[in-house]
């Protein structure tokens, strides 16, 4: 049974439930609450009750018309249950609560996944990297998942085609947990029979901070970037472009925002822009087992969190 702040988060955020209402942004609804208090205190509200705690007029409208999907929002959250799909909050246990920690007001509100909840809460190491990566970067990909996995931590990556899917492959094959944060539909990933065997397996969850039914598109692949460097402990990129692109963009990002420690790969089948990040303060491993070395040693001043934004929103 969800709580009041459950239930009122869904329904100010998620857009399972559209009926032309514009839900609200992360930013939008972190503001929200730290405007108001605790979300749960809307529900009942009128717009007149909202604008009187200080909301301005259309999103007093806006608000009271969001939390008026209840009865179609129970419906959409019963199908996405049935189909072994869960909607977390950061009011609820299984959210993991170092997105907050990381994120502060870019963390997302509602979070859908499926499998093993637990491997959300627990770090491990992340792998991104080029689409079309060489055979190289290939092989230092699949290096680095079973690296994973021997030192008894979780891969986490975006589980798309190339760098991604081959980390990810090789750590389950080698008996590993598997985190995955896919930019395109959870609903049709899941449909697969080799995805529904490694959740039924016990060892891997996917989650994604977009609608379960939602296509991909470059902004939520771009989006959903600093979520696996949020879930990680240290994310490593194996071969980014320089100036430009997915690994690039989320590296960078991550470096600024201090989400976890970044570290990228200076050897055979790195990308152009390694040695930039490298330039920039990511840390530098021409070695997979350096691995252990990174996560055993204490952040630096400068890598530690959180950010003077990232304070504590309720």
């Amino acid at each position: 049974m969800k709580t009041d702040d459950a239930q009122a988060t869904i329904l100010l955020v998620s857009r399972i439930a559209s009926d032309g209402t514009s839900p609200l942004t992360a930013l939008q609804f972190w503001k929200l609450v730290t405007d108001v208090g605790h979300p749960g205190a809307l529900l009942g509200m009128t717009a007149d009750d909202l604008m009187s705690a200080g909301l301005a007029a259309d999103m007093a409208g806006r608000v009271v018309g969001l939390l008026a999907r209840a009865t179609a929002m129970a419906f959409a959250l019963e199908r996405l249950d049935q189909s072994g799909i869960a909607t977390l909050t950061p009011f609820d246990d299984g959210y993991p609560q170092r997105l907050r920690t990381s994120l502060g007001p870019k963390a997302p509100a509602v979070l859908h996944a499926a499998g093993a909840l637990e491997l959300l809460n627990e770090g491990g190491v992340g792998v991104v990297g080029s689409r079309n990566v060489s055979d190289k970067g290939a092989q230092v990909a699949a290096a680095l998942g079973r690296q994973a996995v021997s030192i008894n931590v979780s891969l986490i990556s975006g589980a798309a085609r190339g760098v991604d899917q081959l980390a990810m492959n090789a750590a389950f094959e080698a008996g590993g947990d598997v985190i995955g944060v896919p930019a395109h539909s959870l609903s049709r990933t899941l449909r697969a029979s080799s995805v529904r065997r490694a959740i039924h397996d016990g060892r891997t969850v996917l989650c994604t901070p977009y609608a379960p039914n939602a296509p991909f598109s470059v902004g939520q692949a771009m989006g959903r970037n600093k979520l696996i460097y949020a879930l990680s402990d240290v994310t490593v990129a194996v071969a980014a472009d320089k100036g430009s692109g997915g690994t690039w963009s989320g590296a960078t990002e991550a470096m600024k925002g201090r989400y976890c420690r970044v570290a990228v790969w200076r050897g055979p089948g790195e990308g152009p822009g390694n040695e930039a990040l490298d330039g920039m303060g990511a840390i530098p491993i021409s070695d997979t087992s350096e691995l252990q070395n990174i996560l055993d040693s204490h952040p630096s001043e400068d890598e530690k969190s959180p950010l003077p934004e990232q304070v504590s929103l309720f």
